[in-house]
């Protein structure tokens, strides 16, 4: 399955350099019908006909680089949901010129994805796994690695790891994380990068077997940059858990008036999250809901919300 998701990339467009190549993945289901993705609207336009070609090609050149595919199958999936709907914030239509837009944005995050792959090390030696030099030339402006290490959990399995910081020309200033599995044999093999975040905290392995990075994304909305792996006996690799999809249900779960606006306190040791919540009329820097207690489980590839318990403040909760 593999070869031939490599093979219907090199049909639309072959990078100019190899990617990075991590462990092997799960393979992909069968694309659904063009309507059935895209909406009729897009299918039936042959204006929009070249940026769907695109979008598919790109996407099948990220999930073939390997590199944290559960994560970019939840992101396609939510980026052609705003795509099938072809409506703004407000709830109206959108036109083919914004909705044009709507590919652009997402095509520009997968060549951001794939020009992060071409400079990642996929096999290294462990020192280098540890050394001063970054292994990634994604933040090729002043980067620097800022920590490194190695972990192991409780089979045995070693996990060599590296975060750096600098800046790159699409981003600005930034962060990354890059981590190999050990062989072994002197040599380590990558298992996952990102650069989605502006800080991370070195990896953990919970007392349940997961590989943990907390992080944290730019901007006022402090959002989650976590990642999170998981061993696949089957595959014979680490698989990241997406982080993401868990937050379409979340409004449903609150108390009418009452949200989560930014990023949350991961728990993956107990398998939770913490969060204070937001009131309609509240600014962005000052909650005054209450708190929220969230309980995840994890379900195929993806985190998945069970629970959401509320502290009300009391003159609010009247």
């Amino acid at each position: 399955m593999r070869a031939s998701l490599l093979a219907l990339a090199a049909l639309f467009a072959a990078p100019s350099a190899p990617l990075a190549q991590t462990q092997p993945s799960a393979p992909l289901p069968p694309p659904p019908p063009c309507a059935a993705a895209y909406g009729p609207r897009v299918c039936g336009s042959a204006a929009l006909a070249p940026l769907r070609a695109e979008l598919h090609a790109k996407f099948m050149q990220v999930i073939a680089t390997g590199n944290r595919t559960a994560t970019w199958q939840a992101r396609q999936a939510e980026a052609l949901r705003e795509i099938r709907t072809a409506r703004d914030y407000d709830g109206k239509p959108i036109d083919d010129d914004a909705l044009a837009q709507r590919f652009r944005d997402f095509i520009e995050q997968l060549d951001a994805a794939l020009s992060q792959a071409k400079g990642v090390r996929d096999y290294v030696k462990t020192p280098s796994a540890r050394g001063e030099t970054c292994m990634a030339s994604w933040l090729n402006q002043g980067c620097r690695v800022t920590a490194s290490g190695i972990l192991w959990d409780k089979s045995g399995r070693s996990v060599y790891w590296q975060m750096m910081e600098g800046a790159s020309a699409r981003d600005g200033v930034g962060a990354g994380i890059v981590l190999w599995a050990g062989s072994g044999y002197g040599t380590a093999r990558l298992i996952g990068f990102s650069f989605d975040g502006v800080v991370y905290e070195p990896p953990r392995i919970t007392q349940g077997g997961l590989i943990w990075v907390p992080g944290r994304r730019a901007g006022t909305g402090e959002g989650n940059a976590d990642l999170l792996y998981r061993w696949d006996d089957g595959a014979g690799a680490w698989q990241d858990i997406e982080l993401e999809s868990w937050r379409d249900g979340l409004d449903a779960r609150l108390p009418k008036g009452f949200g989560i606006w930014k990023g949350i306190d991961y728990d993956f040791e107990g398998m939770g999250g913490f969060s204070k919540l937001w009131r309609d009329k509240d600014g962005n820097c000052c909650p005054s809901g209450g708190d929220a207690t969230l309980n995840f489980e994890i379900r195929g590839r993806s985190l998945a919300l069970t629970e959401v318990r509320t502290d009300i403040v009391a003159r609010w909760a009247r």
